[in-house]
């Protein structure tokens, strides 16, 4: 003899609902802003581009750690996870990278970061 499938009531009630599936919250979307500060900051501080897009990125998501930012990636560690997540560098950031290390000053921008690329497990 086989069991019932379907919503069964218990032995003294009616059938209980059964909990819906839980879904993954999509992550936070990230809009970085470079100010026409901190782009001063990079050329007269001599402070490198890399390093106030972090900064920019740590101001919007001050929970994150290990903040690092090259030409093909953004990673940081989401301490919540504990897992590395790293994203491609959007174009707009590339192109600020490479044009001040050229010693071309970009204007003031914004950007948003796309869909994680990776993420990877802290352990």
């Amino acid at each position: 003899m086989g069991r019932a499938k379907g919503d069964q009531g218990s032995l003294f009630g009616p059938p209980v609902p059964s909990r819906p599936a839980r879904r993954r919250q999509p992550p936070k979307q990230t809009t970085i802003t470079i100010t026409a500060d901190a782009i001063a900051a990079m050329t007269v501080g001599r402070i490198s581009a890399e390093r106030i897009i972090a900064e920019a990125i740590r101001a919007v998501r001050p929970d994150v750690r290990n903040v690092v930012v090259d030409l093909g990636t953004i990673r940081w560690t989401d301490p919540k996870t504990s897992r590395r997540v790293i994203f491609d560098t959007p174009a707009v950031l590339r192109d600020a990278l490479l044009g001040f290390t050229h010693g071309i000053a970009p204007e003031p921008f914004r950007c948003v970061l796309g869909a994680i690329f990776r993420s990877t497990s802290g352990d």
